[in-house]
């Protein structure tokens, strides 16, 4: 096999720019002589609210990617490990790339200093883990759901008056615009989506050539941390869509591995962690996941 490959994106100016990034990182590491990007639109750009919570939700951004890959088009794909579904087709592989950014949830806002300034409000938001938290830091504070990429979200902002939004931090300091955020929110607060600020490859699961390769560069603790995030997630039987949240991190070889599961009105929650040597990754996360089952989160989830 030739080692130039074709890699997919979507047509989002993120999209494009951790495309790229990947691009570099994979060339410049000696993994690939040529890497050629195709953009594209995916279903998930494309379809109304409404279609987008029926049809699944995030796992739509990959559906168009996953089908050049399936007939010879792309050789991989590049995600936001985020918006990949916990539970993934055995077709795919995935692995991340590059060590994580900041996965923090920051708040923008031209009215307000900090979230805690708000006494009452409209913050947007498309996430349900965040509308959740919102819910339950202040009961007085209403989410709008907002879509779109960066730059459509923080023109709603000052279209719609909005006392804020909450996006991820890792888009933000991506495509240089983390002077716009107004604060960054504690991740024990706001526990992070599964896999925020991780990007990741995606190829056939048959592809051994890509797979092979993408390992030599692999960032270890960062593929413990979203591998862990992940597993925690698909224990909770919950979707792109369900508020569910996990945040890995090492220190000194410790993985702590902080769960967060809310009812889909944001009325009830559960959040918990727990702590071990980071190479028992996938026990902890089992662990973790036990812990929340006999917490009643699946039940929580089906509210």
């Amino acid at each position: 096999m030739t080692n130039n490959i074709i890699l997919a994106t979507r047509k989002s100016p993120l999209a494009l720019a951790q495309a790229n990034m990947v691009k570099n990182f994979l060339i410049d590491n000696g993994v690939f002589d040529k890497v050629e990007l195709i953009s594209m639109s995916t279903s998930g750009d494309t379809v109304d609210n409404k279609i987008f919570k029926k049809e699944g939700g995030k796992g739509l951004f990959l559906k168009e990617l996953e089908n050049a890959l399936l007939e010879g088009e792309a050789d991989i794909a590049v995600h936001s490990m985020k918006d990949v579904p916990a539970k993934l087709d055995e077709r795919f592989n995935i692995s991340t790339i590059m060590e994580r950014e900041d996965p923090r949830d920051v708040f923008i806002s031209d009215k307000h200093k900090t979230l805690s300034d708000i006494e009452t409000g409209v913050i947007g938001s498309s996430s349900p883990r965040r509308q959740a938290i919102i819910k339950h830091i202040n009961s007085n504070i209403k989410s709008k759901e907002i879509r779109g990429n960066i730059q459509t979200r923080l023109q709603k902002l000052k279209k719609e008056q909005l006392d804020g939004i909450i996006l991820a931090k890792s888009g933000l300091k991506r495509m240089g615009l983390d002077h716009v955020v107004t604060e960054s929110l504690d991740v024990n607060d706001f526990v992070p989506s599964p896999g925020q600020g991780i990007l990741c490859i995606e190829c056939l699961s048959e592809n051994d050539f890509v797979i092979k390769r993408i390992k030599k560069v692999v960032h270890t603790d960062t593929e413990i941390c979203g591998t862990a995030e992940r597993i925690f997630a698909r224990n909770m039987d919950g979707d792109c869509l369900s508020p569910i949240g996990a945040h890995a991190v090492i220190e000194k070889n410790l993985l702590t591995i902080t769960g967060y599961v809310a009812s889909i009105d944001g009325t009830k929650f559960i959040k918990n962690k727990v702590s071990g040597k980071k190479d028992a990754y996938e026990e902890l996360a089992k662990d973790l996941s036990d812990v929340f089952i006999k917490m009643g989160s699946k039940r929580m989830l089906k509210c």
